[in-house]
């Protein structure tokens, strides 16, 4: 089975929203558009979490970090930006669901992650869902959500899904997969050592055929050391003129921290 992930941005992509700007509201809108471009905060550094401030950047084993994608305005990376991010773990099959905790164990190392008993309590971070067979080849899946919170600071929640229909040892390898991407490697590693590789296949072992899937690797910690060493705009109020414009705000809850 390969791995495969899919990625829903619900802030505006900036050239794009400018167009439809232009195409809905004509001159006028590109106009505020580009006066909201103009007013958008400045990304910062943030502290890093506390594992990776720790863990020291192993420079002979190198990284992938090129192969991540920054997916908010301006080129900036995705990184959260409160710990311990809330993790939510669907709950009615426990076995199945302690091999997931096990990925999150793992993770937590680095980046502080919190198991939470219901949903709600995860809105600010990370759900998995065990769902049926999603497609000839795909294990899982983690999609990211970007929006604003009632303050106005952008905040991000991520959706895991992991198919139905794999061995427990398979299970702890594609959530150790699908949370790699919500921590922020919006990637695939070229390398087929790495966890984040993206070609994983399950291999034929007698009547079965088990999915092989690395550990957490010394290139995948650089990368993601990397990415939280770059200025970000997680956690960042912006203007009220461009959450009109390109993005949603969830008043109904009040942000994280």
């Amino acid at each position: 089975m390969a791995w495969r992930r899919r990625h829903v941005l619900q802030l505006g992509v900036i050239a794009c929203a400018m167009l439809l700007a232009l195409a809905v509201g004509g001159v006028g809108s590109l106009a505020q558009a580009q006066r909201s471009l103009e007013e958008l905060p400045q990304p910062v550094r943030l502290k890093l979490p506390p594992g990776l401030a720790r863990y020291t950047y192993d420079k002979s084993a190198g990284d992938y970090f090129e192969e991540i994608e920054p997916l908010l305005p301006g080129g900036a990376y995705a990184q959260w930006a409160f710990y311990p991010v809330p993790v939510y773990i669907q709950g009615d099959h426990p076995q199945w669901k302690a091999f997931v905790e096990r990925a999150v164990k793992e993770w937590s190392a680095y980046i502080p992650l919190k198991v939470v008993a219901k949903e709600e309590e995860a809105f600010y971070g990370m759900s998995i869902y065990r769902v049926p067979p999603i497609g000839e080849g795909i294990a899982g899946a983690a999609r990211p959500e970007f929006f604003f919170a009632a303050d106005g600071s952008l905040q991000q929640r991520v959706r895991i899904v992991i198919a139905e229909g794999q061995g427990l040892a398979e299970v702890t390898a594609v959530a150790r997969h699908e949370i790699g991407h919500g921590l922020g490697l919006w990637g695939h590693s070229p390398n087929p050592r790495d966890l984040m590789y993206g070609g994983h296949h399950a291999e034929a072992t007698g009547n079965r055929r088990l999915l092989r899937v690395p550990t957490i690797t010394k290139r995948d910690l650089n990368t993601l050391k990397r990415v939280y060493e770059q200025p970000t705009l997680m956690g960042q109020v912006f203007p009220e003129s461009y959450r009109r414009l390109f993005g949603q705000v969830r008043e109904e809850i009040p942000a994280p921290g």
